[in-house]
Protein backbone atom coordinates (compact mmCIF):
# COMPACT_ATOMS: atom_id res chain seq x y z
CA UNK A 1 0.00 0.00 0.00
CA UNK A 2 3.08 2.27 0.01
CA UNK A 3 2.60 5.57 1.83
CA UNK A 4 -1.16 5.11 2.18
CA UNK A 5 -2.29 3.98 5.63
CA UNK A 6 -5.87 3.12 6.53
CA UNK A 7 -5.54 3.44 10.31
CA UNK A 8 -3.66 6.68 10.88
CA UNK A 9 -6.73 8.94 10.96
CA UNK A 10 -5.73 10.92 7.84
CA UNK A 11 -8.31 10.72 5.04
CA UNK A 12 -7.15 8.54 2.15
CA UNK A 13 -7.55 11.30 -0.44
CA UNK A 14 -5.31 13.56 1.66
CA UNK A 15 -2.66 10.87 1.70
CA UNK A 16 -2.89 10.43 -2.06
CA UNK A 17 -2.70 14.21 -2.44
CA UNK A 18 0.45 14.37 -0.28
CA UNK A 19 2.07 11.44 -2.09
CA UNK A 20 1.49 12.99 -5.52
CA UNK A 21 2.80 16.35 -4.32
CA UNK A 22 5.97 14.61 -3.12
CA UNK A 23 6.34 12.91 -6.51
CA UNK A 24 6.13 16.31 -8.20
CA UNK A 25 8.64 17.85 -5.77
CA UNK A 26 11.02 14.95 -6.47
CA UNK A 27 10.70 15.48 -10.21
CA UNK A 28 8.99 12.15 -10.89
CA UNK A 29 6.28 14.19 -12.64
CA UNK A 30 7.81 17.31 -14.18
CA UNK A 31 6.31 20.68 -15.06
CA UNK A 32 3.99 20.36 -18.05
CA UNK A 33 4.06 16.55 -17.94
CA UNK A 34 0.92 14.43 -17.96
CA UNK A 35 0.30 12.43 -14.79
CA UNK A 36 -0.84 8.78 -14.93
CA UNK A 37 -4.47 7.91 -15.54
CA UNK A 38 -6.87 7.46 -12.63
CA UNK A 39 -6.90 3.68 -13.03
CA UNK A 40 -3.12 3.48 -12.63
CA UNK A 41 -3.23 5.69 -9.54
CA UNK A 42 -5.98 3.53 -8.03
CA UNK A 43 -3.78 0.46 -8.41
CA UNK A 44 -0.65 2.25 -7.21
CA UNK A 45 -2.24 3.49 -3.98
CA UNK A 46 -4.81 0.68 -3.57
CA UNK A 47 -7.67 3.16 -3.23
CA UNK A 48 -10.97 3.76 -5.00
CA UNK A 49 -11.44 5.96 -8.05
CA UNK A 50 -13.54 8.32 -5.91
CA UNK A 51 -10.55 8.81 -3.59
CA UNK A 52 -8.17 9.47 -6.48
CA UNK A 53 -10.55 11.94 -8.09
CA UNK A 54 -10.94 13.84 -4.82
CA UNK A 55 -7.16 14.07 -4.42
CA UNK A 56 -6.70 15.22 -8.02
CA UNK A 57 -9.45 17.81 -7.72
CA UNK A 58 -7.73 19.28 -4.66
CA UNK A 59 -4.52 19.55 -6.67
CA UNK A 60 -6.39 21.23 -9.52
CA UNK A 61 -8.03 23.66 -7.09
CA UNK A 62 -4.59 24.56 -5.72
CA UNK A 63 -3.29 24.96 -9.30
CA UNK A 64 -0.73 22.16 -8.83
CA UNK A 65 -2.39 20.30 -11.69
CA UNK A 66 -4.35 21.48 -14.69
CA UNK A 67 -7.00 19.48 -16.56
CA UNK A 68 -7.13 19.66 -20.36
CA UNK A 69 -10.48 18.46 -21.61
CA UNK A 70 -10.22 15.39 -23.77
CA UNK A 71 -6.48 15.00 -23.20
CA UNK A 72 -5.68 14.43 -19.51
CA UNK A 73 -4.31 16.02 -16.35
CA UNK A 74 -0.93 17.74 -16.33
CA UNK A 75 1.47 19.24 -13.82
CA UNK A 76 1.00 22.99 -13.95
CA UNK A 77 3.66 25.02 -15.69
CA UNK A 78 5.05 28.21 -14.19
CA UNK A 79 3.69 31.33 -15.84
CA UNK A 80 5.83 33.27 -18.28
CA UNK A 81 4.96 36.96 -18.23
CA UNK A 82 5.61 39.62 -20.86
CA UNK A 83 5.03 43.35 -20.61
CA UNK A 84 3.55 45.10 -23.62
CA UNK A 85 6.67 47.25 -23.87
CA UNK A 86 8.99 44.27 -23.76
CA UNK A 87 7.69 42.56 -26.91
CA UNK A 88 10.24 39.73 -26.82
CA UNK A 89 9.38 36.12 -26.14
CA UNK A 90 13.02 35.16 -25.55
CA UNK A 91 13.60 37.99 -23.07
CA UNK A 92 10.34 37.21 -21.23
CA UNK A 93 11.36 33.57 -20.78
CA UNK A 94 14.85 34.42 -19.61
CA UNK A 95 13.55 36.85 -17.00
CA UNK A 96 11.26 34.10 -15.64
CA UNK A 97 14.15 31.57 -15.62
CA UNK A 98 12.49 29.59 -18.40
CA UNK A 99 14.41 28.25 -21.40
CA UNK A 100 13.00 29.58 -24.71
CA UNK A 101 13.10 27.62 -27.95
CA UNK A 102 11.47 27.77 -31.38
CA UNK A 103 10.37 25.16 -33.91
CA UNK A 104 9.68 26.11 -37.52
CA UNK A 105 6.64 24.28 -38.89
CA UNK A 106 6.68 25.63 -42.43
CA UNK A 107 8.00 28.39 -44.67
CA UNK A 108 5.82 28.86 -47.75
CA UNK A 109 5.01 31.36 -50.46
CA UNK A 110 1.37 32.20 -51.11
CA UNK A 111 -0.87 34.85 -52.64
CA UNK A 112 -2.05 37.61 -50.34
CA UNK A 113 -5.74 37.50 -49.56
CA UNK A 114 -7.50 40.85 -49.37
CA UNK A 115 -7.22 41.14 -45.56
CA UNK A 116 -3.52 40.23 -45.56
CA UNK A 117 -2.72 42.58 -48.44
CA UNK A 118 -4.25 45.39 -46.39
CA UNK A 119 -2.09 44.56 -43.34
CA UNK A 120 1.14 44.37 -45.37
CA UNK A 121 0.37 47.30 -47.64
CA UNK A 122 0.65 45.25 -50.84
CA UNK A 123 -1.73 44.48 -53.69
CA UNK A 124 -4.24 41.66 -53.39
CA UNK A 125 -2.82 38.37 -54.73
CA UNK A 126 0.74 39.70 -54.45
CA UNK A 127 3.31 37.03 -53.56
CA UNK A 128 3.97 36.88 -49.81
CA UNK A 129 5.89 34.57 -47.50
CA UNK A 130 4.26 32.86 -44.51
CA UNK A 131 6.37 31.38 -41.72
CA UNK A 132 4.65 29.22 -39.11
CA UNK A 133 6.47 28.61 -35.83
CA UNK A 134 5.82 27.24 -32.36
CA UNK A 135 7.45 29.07 -29.45
CA UNK A 136 8.25 26.98 -26.37
CA UNK A 137 9.17 27.67 -22.75
CA UNK A 138 11.01 24.80 -21.04
CA UNK A 139 10.01 22.66 -24.06
CA UNK A 140 6.32 23.37 -23.41
CA UNK A 141 4.56 24.88 -26.47
CA UNK A 142 2.95 28.19 -25.55
CA UNK A 143 2.60 30.22 -28.78
CA UNK A 144 1.58 29.25 -32.31
CA UNK A 145 2.92 32.05 -34.49
CA UNK A 146 2.51 33.16 -38.10
CA UNK A 147 4.80 35.78 -39.66
CA UNK A 148 3.91 37.29 -43.05
CA UNK A 149 6.41 39.11 -45.27
CA UNK A 150 6.09 40.87 -48.62
CA UNK A 151 8.10 39.68 -51.61
CA UNK A 152 10.70 42.32 -50.75
CA UNK A 153 11.81 40.10 -47.87
CA UNK A 154 12.40 36.96 -49.95
CA UNK A 155 15.69 36.41 -48.06
CA UNK A 156 13.50 35.09 -45.22
CA UNK A 157 13.25 31.83 -47.17
CA UNK A 158 16.90 31.15 -46.31
CA UNK A 159 17.00 32.49 -42.74
CA UNK A 160 17.38 30.21 -39.70
CA UNK A 161 14.08 31.20 -38.11
CA UNK A 162 14.60 28.86 -35.16
CA UNK A 163 17.74 30.56 -33.90
CA UNK A 164 17.94 34.03 -35.47
CA UNK A 165 15.45 36.73 -34.34
CA UNK A 166 13.25 38.02 -37.16
CA UNK A 167 14.13 41.65 -36.50
CA UNK A 168 17.83 40.87 -36.54
CA UNK A 169 17.44 39.25 -39.97
CA UNK A 170 15.56 42.28 -41.29
CA UNK A 171 18.26 44.69 -40.14
CA UNK A 172 21.04 42.49 -41.53
CA UNK A 173 19.42 42.09 -44.95
CA UNK A 174 17.72 45.46 -45.46
CA UNK A 175 19.08 47.90 -42.91
CA UNK A 176 15.51 48.64 -41.74
CA UNK A 177 15.13 49.11 -37.97
CA UNK A 178 11.88 48.41 -36.13
CA UNK A 179 10.36 51.71 -35.00
CA UNK A 180 6.96 50.80 -33.58
CA UNK A 181 4.25 48.15 -33.31
CA UNK A 182 0.48 48.17 -33.60
CA UNK A 183 -1.04 45.38 -31.50
CA UNK A 184 -4.62 44.10 -31.50
CA UNK A 185 -5.81 41.63 -28.87
CA UNK A 186 -8.80 39.31 -29.08
CA UNK A 187 -10.02 35.82 -28.23
CA UNK A 188 -9.06 33.17 -30.77
CA UNK A 189 -10.41 29.61 -30.81
CA UNK A 190 -7.81 27.03 -31.78
CA UNK A 191 -8.23 25.18 -35.04
CA UNK A 192 -7.07 21.59 -35.43
CA UNK A 193 -3.49 22.47 -36.44
CA UNK A 194 -3.02 24.99 -33.64
CA UNK A 195 -4.49 22.59 -31.08
CA UNK A 196 -2.14 19.81 -32.13
CA UNK A 197 0.95 22.00 -31.80
CA UNK A 198 -0.18 23.66 -28.56
CA UNK A 199 -1.34 20.37 -27.01
CA UNK A 200 -4.90 21.55 -26.47
CA UNK A 201 -8.23 20.51 -28.00
CA UNK A 202 -9.55 22.30 -31.07
CA UNK A 203 -11.81 25.24 -30.14
CA UNK A 204 -9.81 25.95 -26.97
CA UNK A 205 -9.90 29.69 -26.22
CA UNK A 206 -6.48 31.26 -26.83
CA UNK A 207 -5.24 34.83 -26.57
CA UNK A 208 -4.95 36.16 -30.10
CA UNK A 209 -2.45 38.94 -30.81
CA UNK A 210 -2.22 40.57 -34.25
CA UNK A 211 0.78 42.84 -34.76
CA UNK A 212 1.87 45.14 -37.55
CA UNK A 213 5.58 45.92 -37.30
CA UNK A 214 6.68 49.26 -38.75
CA UNK A 215 10.04 50.71 -39.76
CA UNK A 216 10.87 54.30 -40.63
CA UNK A 217 8.27 56.43 -42.40
CA UNK A 218 5.53 53.98 -41.38
CA UNK A 219 6.87 51.33 -43.72
CA UNK A 220 5.37 47.92 -42.86
CA UNK A 221 8.17 45.43 -42.24
CA UNK A 222 6.00 42.40 -41.54
CA UNK A 223 2.71 41.25 -40.07
CA UNK A 224 2.52 38.78 -37.18
CA UNK A 225 -0.22 36.68 -35.59
CA UNK A 226 0.22 34.87 -32.28
CA UNK A 227 -2.17 32.36 -30.71
CA UNK A 228 -1.18 32.02 -27.08
CA UNK A 229 -1.78 29.47 -24.32
CA UNK A 230 -2.79 32.11 -21.80
CA UNK A 231 -2.71 29.59 -18.94
CA UNK A 232 1.09 29.65 -19.33
CA UNK A 233 2.11 32.87 -21.10
CA UNK A 234 0.56 36.13 -19.92
CA UNK A 235 0.77 39.78 -20.88
CA UNK A 236 0.93 42.18 -17.93
CA UNK A 237 0.56 45.94 -17.68
CA UNK A 238 1.25 48.57 -15.04
CA UNK A 239 4.94 47.84 -14.55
Amino acid sequence: MGNIETKNGIPLYEQVYSALCRDIDLGIYKSGEQIPAEGYLCEKFHVSRVTVRKALQKMVDKKILVKRHGIGTFVSSPFVESTLAQNSFTRSCEQMNAVPSTKVISVEQEKAACWLAEQLGVKENAKVICVKRVRMANEIPVIFEKDYFSEEHEYILNVDMENVPVRESIVKNTGYEVQRYQDTFDVHFADKEEGEWLLCPAHTALLGVSQIVYGENNKVLYYNEQYIRSDIYKYVTGR
